[in-house]
């Protein structure tokens, strides 16, 4: 009796560590599934979408991003900080018109978002700015950006590189 006792919690152990590698290889397939698309990222009440960062050139230190923001809640909001581990340093940049018709950047404390409206960073315009990239990023690459929003909290875009704004 014994022996079946010891074989039957044999099967079943074999049968618990299938369950668990089939359950861990799938939960690995649908993640790398999700890693690098454009489609756009919701968190409460937040959506990004047309996401993408310019390609580092050469052995540059820093690189521009753009994304829209549509704040879909009932309550405004403000973004606040943008982190990413792929670089020292993200900031969001406000560009205009300066004296003599030269173009100019200023980094922003935050960018408000009105409920219901939307607010991009667009190439030529308002931008965020990556600078002392950890390594070279490259056209197809993936970058988690960690964006820090008032009342939505933080949400986290895996924002692909590309060479050209893929979103013309």
């Amino acid at each position: 009796m014994a022996t079946m006792e010891l074989l039957a919690n044999a099967i079943r152990a074999a049968y618990v560590r299938f369950v668990m590698r089939s359950l861990f290889t799938f939960l690995i397939f649908l993640l790398a599934l999700g890693v690098g698309n454009a489609r756009p990222s919701f968190a409460a009440d937040v959506e990004i979408s047309k996401a993408w960062l310019r390609a580092s050139i050469g052995q540059s230190n820093v690189t521009a991003g753009y994304f829209t923001i549509q704040n879909i809640g009932d309550q405004d909001d403000r973004l606040l900080k943008i982190q990413t581990s792929a670089a020292v340093k993200a900031e969001m940049h406000a560009t205009s018109m300066g004296e003599g018709g030269m173009m100019r950047m200023r980094p922003m404390d935050d960018l408000a978002i009105s409920a219901g409206e939307s607010a991009s960073f667009r190439a030529g315009g308002d931008h965020i700015m990556l600078t002392g990239l950890v390594a070279p990023i490259k056209a197809g690459d993936s970058i988690d950006l960690t964006l820090t929003f008032e009342h939505a909290g933080d949400v986290v875009v895996a924002i692909p590189v590309a060479r050209r704004n893929p979103f013309p």
